[in-house]
């Protein structure tokens, strides 16, 4: 089965967070499998916002994050962007009332990709009333 990994699991993956060992945990086996990964066409400028960010705030070095926006480019995602898609994110942002469509656009990819979508956005997951099965949070144990 496909998989969805939301940039709230890319970025821990990547940069040395709390959440890492788990984030690790779960794309790893991932990524030596070769399973089908799927993201919206901006999740490489979403991940790279979030990494330089955190330069900003001085959380990790320009050099740092300029490693991990190359690694995380480096990743086997398959981008996807469609008019089929821009119209299920927006159908999705109606339903679960989102303020944005960047975290629709995720969900938009997980279900017309009979994908699982992975998130550690717990306050994303509360909103999605009823929660679609697909949608799967990783939380420290």
């Amino acid at each position: 089965m496909a998989k969805c990994i939301d940039t709230s699991l890319w970025i821990p993956y990547l940069v040395p967070e709390p959440l890492q060992s788990e984030a690790r945990s779960l794309i790893t086996p991932l990524l030596l499998s070769g399973e089908y990964l799927v993201a919206p066409g901006f999740a490489w400028a979403e991940v790279g916002s979030v990494l330089r960010k955190k330069v900003r705030l001085g959380l990790i070095t320009a050099a740092q994050a300029a490693g991990f926006y190359d690694d995380f480019c480096q990743m086997p995602i398959n981008y996807l962007d469609s008019d089929r898609l821009h119209t299920k994110t927006w159908q999705l942002a109606e339903t679960f009332d989102l303020a944005t469509l960047y975290d629709a656009a995720f969900l938009a990819v997980a279900d017309l990709e009979s994908a699982e979508f992975w998130t550690a956005d717990q306050a994303l997951v509360n909103t999605l009333n009823p929660c679609p099965t697909y949608v799967h949070l990783l939380t420290h144990p």
